[in-house]
């Protein structure tokens, strides 16, 4: 961590607990006691309120209303900041735009952004409206009503509280405690019907910070076309690969769920599953589905 990474550290800690000792600030920053007290030094060389005090209530301080400049901030990290802040707007997420205007006021500089990352959907404009309505309701501490249709069809309702927003592999999920399940719960924001604020208060001991799933894995292995390789190794890794004579053997560890077998039949006849076997054979069995469809 450089010097400028420990004062700022510091500082930070000071205004957060108002006090500390050298050797707790030592062990934290993983330096030796007479590098907290040379960062001290610099400190107060360049302004800042730090003191120590001496005896049995001694420790280091801050001046009572003190706050930390926003040039602490270097100009990358100022650069960091605005552009991440510039991408959240995107979502409406609730006062990114407005933070985004103060920042840069602050900082009398705005983001000189070329990298944009845009969150939307080209196809669902309700996923916007969603997620200001659940930030709402977490500021409020609040929980919300969901209609929600599961990836079967089945349409039920919930009541939520909300622990998590996330985004990830192309699409936005709610985590959180589903009083009708009696436990925590992943919503896709897609399948959400109807979203609206509840009066029940927001328990916190309910939420948690482990709010990812946990999932088992199993081996597979497949034969696939071999112009469908280029897109697999984009949506997937620890690919081992064997070349056979018109196609490729195909084998990897994946996470098991739903999800599997919908994507593994999105390749359609390019792709033949061989282990494991069970899943094999409920391939076989939506593919006599289909044919009786269309028979």
């Amino acid at each position: 961590m450089s010097q400028q990474s420990r004062m700022f550290y510091i500082m930070n800690y000071l205004s957060m607990h108002q006090e500390a000792t050298a050797p707790f600030l030592a062990e934290k920053l993983e330096v030796s006691v007479r590098t907290i007290y040379r960062d001290l030094d610099n400190l107060s060389g360049l302004g800042f309120p730090v003191y120590a005090q001496n005896g049995r209530n001694g420790g280091i301080r801050l001046l009572e209303n003190h706050q930390i400049p926003a040039t602490f901030v270097t100009e990358e990290e100022q650069e960091v900041l605005l552009s991440g802040l510039e991408n959240l707007t995107v979502t409406e997420f609730g006062g990114a735009d407005e933070l985004s205007v103060k920042l840069s006021s602050l900082f009398k500089r705005s983001a000189d952004s070329w990298l944009a990352i845009d969150y939307s959907s080209w196809r669902k404009s309700e996923e916007k409206e969603y997620i200001e309505l659940l930030t709402t309701a977490r500021k409020q501490k609040k929980c919300v009503f969901l209609t929600y249709e599961n990836s079967q069809g089945v349409v039920s309702e919930r009541e939520v509280a909300p622990n998590k927003l996330f985004f990830k592999q192309h699409n936005w999920y709610l985590s959180g405690y589903c009083y009708l399940k009696e436990e925590h719960r992943i919503f896709k924001l897609k399948r959400i019907r109807k979203l609206t604020p509840s009066e029940r208060p927001l328990d916190s001991a309910l939420l948690t910070e482990n709010y990812m799933p946990e999932y088992s894995y199993q081996q597979l292995v497949f034969i696939i076309e071999a112009d469908q390789l280029p897109r697999m190794q984009e949506e997937l890794s620890n690919l081992q690969v064997e070349p056979m004579e018109n196609r490729l053997k195909v084998s990897t560890w994946l996470a098991t769920g739903e999800w599997l077998f919908s994507y593994l039949l999105s390749y359609g006849a390019a792709l033949e599953v061989l282990e494991p076997k069970e899943l094999r054979e409920r391939i076989k069995e939506e593919i006599q589905n289909y044919r009786k469809l269309y028979e």
